[in-house]
C-alpha cells in the first residue's frame, strides 16, 4: 500500500473538509495580499497556469506573491521621487493641478511597475 499524506480536516456545516495550506509558511497564508500581489497571483493564475500550480504544490505561492507586493512598493516609492526630481511639482497654489501632477506621476511608475515586476512570470 502507497504511503499517504497525513491530513487533518475542519468540520464545517457537518462536512469535513481537509485544512490544506498553500505556503509552508503559516504567516504567510494569513496576511492578506495587497494590489499588487493580488494582480501577480492572477496573472500567474490565468497566463502561467503550470508555475502557479509548480508553485503552489512547493509551498511557495503565497511567499513569493507577498514578495512582488514587498518589491512594488518599494520600487513604486523610489520611481516616484525620481520622477518627482525629474517633473518637480508645479509651484502654484491651484490645488487640483498639483494633484493632477502627482497622480499622473504616480500613473507613469506605476505602469512601468506592472510591466517589470507584477506582470512577469516568477
Amino acid at each position: 500500500m502507497k504511503n499517504q499524506p497525513n491530513l487533518t480536516y475542519d468540520e464545517i456545516d457537518g462536512r469535513l473538509y481537509p485544512s490544506l495550506q498553500i505556503s509552508n509558511r503559516t504567516e504567510a497564508d494569513e496576511q492578506p495580499l495587497g494590489k499588487y500581489g493580488r494582480m501577480a497571483l492572477n496573472y500567474l493564475r490565468n497566463n502561467h497556469p503550470q508555475r502557479f500550480l509548480i508553485l503552489q504544490m512547493q509551498g511557495q505561492l503565497m511567499e513569493k506573491m507577498h514578495q512582488v507586493e514587498q518589491e512594488a512598493h518599494e520600487k513604486m516609492h523610489t520611481l516616484t521621487e525620481q520622477l518627482l526630481r525629474l517633473h518637480p511639482m508645479p509651484q502654484t497654489e491651484d490645488t487640483l493641478e498639483r494633484t493632477q501632477h502627482l497622480n499622473q506621476i504616480k500613473s507613469t511608475a506605476e505602469e512601468l511597475i506592472l510591466s517589470d515586476i507584477v506582470l512577469k512570470p516568477r
